[in-house]
């Protein structure tokens, strides 16, 4: 995962990090011997993984730098996970978290009208795989925007190619 510093630790206690969506704070530790610097201060990126058994507790946590990053590494793809849903009435969101090396996280937001659905047959179980693929086509093409929440809407378009993608059944 990648984040700043907002608090930085000291050997008495604990800083915070932020993650780059904004959305989750993290506490952590020096683990450093006494004396030693690790780079890190307020406002920097960086990277970290969170403690097995702990969702708040950040560990491995390093300065993240561009230079860090071989030349060509803005050619990587980006990672995306899912991270869920929302419903407000007709509407449901789907949020996901994208990220590349050398970048940081960013949070891409779809929405799509449930009608969409029913008027071209798809299940709404579908609804997050139509996302991811929207995502990966359109964040593959384009630069990370400046902002760090990505939004776009579900169109008919979209749905019409996902249910030509679709398998056709073939009667026997």
């Amino acid at each position: 995962m990648t984040g700043k510093i907002e608090i930085l630790a000291t050997l008495n206690k604990p800083g915070w990090i932020t993650s780059n969506s904004g959305a989750s704070k993290f506490h952590y530790r020096y683990r450093l011997p006494l004396g030693q610097m690790d780079g890190l201060h307020k406002g920097c990126l960086v990277s970290f993984e969170l403690e097995k058994g702990s969702p708040v507790m950040a560990v491995s946590v390093c300065v993240k730098d561009s230079t860090e990053f071989p030349l060509g590494a803005q050619n990587l793809r980006r990672e995306i996970r899912y991270s869920g849903f929302e419903q407000s009435h007709n509407i449901r969101t789907y949020k996901f978290q994208a990220w590349q090396a050398g970048e940081e996280n960013q949070e891409a937001v779809v929405t799509v009208d449930l009608a969409l659905f029913r008027k071209y047959g798809i299940t709404i179980q579908e609804g997050p795989s139509l996302c991811l693929r929207l995502l990966q086509e359109e964040l593959s093409q384009s630069s990370p925007s400046k902002s760090p929440v990505w939004e776009r809407a579900l169109t008919d378009k979209e749905m019409l190619a996902h249910r030509a993608r679709r398998p056709t059944s073939s009667k026997r």
